[in-house]
């Protein structure tokens, strides 16, 4: 899906007007709404509330989740079970066995499920860049007003220098929205997806013949680093997580700091 993007020019548009076409599509980012947005505090506010209950009712009509530790549950049943393995008569431990092999097969699953989940957040990450190719070559650097703006819709602020930012908005990404930014890395543009809501469960790799780079796991969401190969990303990768500050009520309902990055994971992913 397209970012969006504001020019220079603000044609006029009343509140009431204003408030009217952001309901009827709260993702909107018309030439006027935007003007209007970045003109008006109170209706920049209610911008705010009504993207968040947007993406919290997104949220609510996803498929449900297995809990982060059902893993570790089901392998700690089986360790008991192997432990009172030899106190059971003949039969007992044959039905054992039975289970075990059942739960060995569902944990396989679930952690395939996991891994497979990893390789769609990465292809997502891959093809939005590649949807978006203009913005690698948008002439930086981007004006700190209109950084500030788009942190601000998601509560959102930089708390350091990241290095030069040429281009920043705010785009939708697998029903979610997120902050895009290019920067400009030490051989050409880095593109940079702030993605609030996807917490992938380590550290994954992102790699194709053009471009390399890693998702990185916060608090409160990921954060996508990808450069052409040969960009060394994964220092710059350090310093956006290490600066980036997620306010306490995002536009996707999840709240937390960028502080830290995660394990890497075991071997690349190849798309």
């Amino acid at each position: 899906m397209p970012c969006w993007e504001r020019t220079s020019r603000r044609p006029h548009m009343k509140c009431l007007e204003f408030r009217r076409e952001l309901l009827q599509d709260p993702f909107a980012a018309s030439e006027t709404l935007l003007a209007h947005e970045a003109e008006c505090e109170e209706c920049a506010r209610f911008s705010r509330r009504t993207r968040a209950r947007e993406a919290a009712l997104r949220n609510l009509l996803r498929a449900p989740e297995p809990p982060p530790e059902l893993a570790e549950r089901v392998r700690l049943a089986i360790r008991m079970e192997q432990q009172a393995e030899r106190r059971r008569p003949f039969w007992l431990a044959a039905a054992a066995s039975v289970m075990l092999a059942v739960t060995l097969g569902l944990v396989s699953l679930y952690e395939r499920h996991i891994e497979r989940g990893h390789m769609a957040l990465a292809q997502s990450v891959v093809y939005h860049i590649v949807d978006e190719a203009k913005h690698l070559h948008t002439p930086g650097p981007a004006a700190p007003q209109r950084v500030r703006e788009v942190f601000a819709r998601f509560g959102a602020q930089l708390a350091g220098d990241i290095g030069q930012i040429n281009f920043a908005a705010e785009c939708l990404m697998r029903n979610r929205t997120g902050i895009h930014l290019v920067l400009q890395g030490e051989q050409g543009p880095v593109t940079v997806f702030l993605m609030p809501g996807e917490t992938p469960a380590r550290t994954v790799p992102v790699e194709t013949d053009r471009f390399e780079g890693e998702i990185l796991p916060t608090p409160w969401g990921s954060i996508a680093v990808v450069g052409e190969r040969g960009e060394p990303v994964e220092p710059l990768a350090v310093k956006v997580v290490s600066r980036v500050r997620w306010g306490a009520r995002p536009a996707t309902g999840v709240a937390g700091l960028a502080q830290t990055g995660g394990q890497k994971l075991a071997g690349r992913i190849s798309l």
